[in-house]
């Protein structure tokens, strides 16, 4: 008689998919920006990319052949090559991006663990330090206390060429302005659809907002991100920009663009892939909301009104700061839970039982 010993998960069922699940997701929902690399012959970028990918692999083979003695995970690798990739401008060196990326890497590895024992965010910290060793491939982006004082500043800088305004942005705002906005009463400008599609930014991660924000809805659809962290994020740091960016520059309370700190600056891609990386969220709703709000303060410091070349990578690595102490306050009231003397009445009914 034949015996059946296979096993099966059933009747458990997950909350949430698993790691691997979560990445594949997450590594489709980026595919369109790798597509529109090509479309736009942004090859120099794509060959970043690769270089990060490959220099992601060989970290985490020698960590796992050498330190960790553990299986390499190759679908986080592959996700961390292609974020990092996509948030470094074309102009720098291929092999330095290699080398900077490897040995960052495996640094942060070696010294404070692996996939969800570390605290460090491998994409961010590999940013920060490309930023620090070669600031001059990064770009500047200048904008003066005039437009930055200015209701609308993007829109400013759609008329005046800063970003480009497609042929057929003309159609689809004059269809979306007849067929809905009009029904509500308002309408908008020609030249967000375009700051939406490509704003041909030098770096690739601040370019495809559309494309960042479709991903977004099918990374909550299948539950590969909760809402706690992106969403206290960027309300933070839109309502901060609102309020109080326009005053710097000598405007008034309430004036800021959030559509300029939103759509470039790669705000959104952060938001909802780099943040919340494994290893670095806090576990509980509250230390989530907290951790979101934290960084979303220290974007409006560092990154500003938008623009920024780097600024939302130093946010994140200042936000893994916060999550590290989030995480103890978590510990501590977790371990003063368990450790909680048990009511005798309770105690005796149990025994009883």
């Amino acid at each position: 008689m034949r015996k059946n010993n296979a096993l099966t998960l059933r009747p458990f069922h997950y909350v949430t998919p698993s790691i691997s699940t979560m990445t594949i997701i997450m590594l489709c929902v980026l595919c369109p920006h790798i597509v529109m690399l090509f479309v736009t012959s942004s090859f120099q970028s794509l060959l970043i990319i690769l270089s990060c990918v490959l220099s992601s692999f060989a970290a985490e083979a020698i960590d796992a052949l050498l330190i960790r003695k553990r299986a390499l995970n190759i679908l986080v690798t592959l996700l961390q090559g292609v974020l990092t990739g996509l948030f470094l401008p074309p102009a720098y060196p291929v092999v330095t991006v290699f080398l900077l990326m490897f040995i960052t890497l495996f640094i942060v590895k070696y010294s404070f663990g692996g996939i969800a024992g570390s605290w460090v965010n491998p994409v961010a910290i590999s940013i920060v330090m490309a930023y620090f060793i070669g600031a001059i491939w990064f770009p500047t982006y200048i904008i003066s206390p005039m437009t930055l004082q200015a209701h609308n500043a993007s829109l400013i800088m759609l008329k005046d060429g800063v970003f480009p305004i497609y042929s057929f942005d003309t159609v689809i705002t004059g269809f979306l302005n007849n067929n809905v906005f009009a029904k509500l009463g308002t309408n908008i400008p020609e030249g967000y659809i375009s700051l939406l599609w490509d704003n041909s930014a030098f770096i690739p991660a601040f370019r495809f907002n559309l494309f960042t924000l479709i991903g977004s809805l099918v990374l909550f659809a299948t539950r590969s991100l909760s809402w706690e962290m992106p969403t206290s994020f960027l309300v933070t740091y839109s309502f901060l920009v609102w309020l109080l960016c326009p005053v710097f520059a000598g405007g008034s309370l309430g004036n800021g663009d959030i559509i300029l700190a939103l759509f470039t600056s790669g705000t959104l891609i952060t938001a909802f892939f780099v943040l919340p990386w494994y290893g670095t969220v806090p576990m509980t709703v509250m230390g989530k909301l907290c951790y979101g709000i934290s960084t979303g303060v220290a974007a409006f410091f560092i990154a500003g009104y938008g623009l920024s070349a780097a600024g939302a990578m130093f946010s994140v690595f200042c936000g893994n700061i916060f999550s590290l102490l989030i995480q103890m306050i978590e510990n501590y009231y977790r371990e003063k839970q368990l450790n909680r003397p048990v009511h005798p009445k309770t105690h005796h009914v149990q025994e009883h039982n």
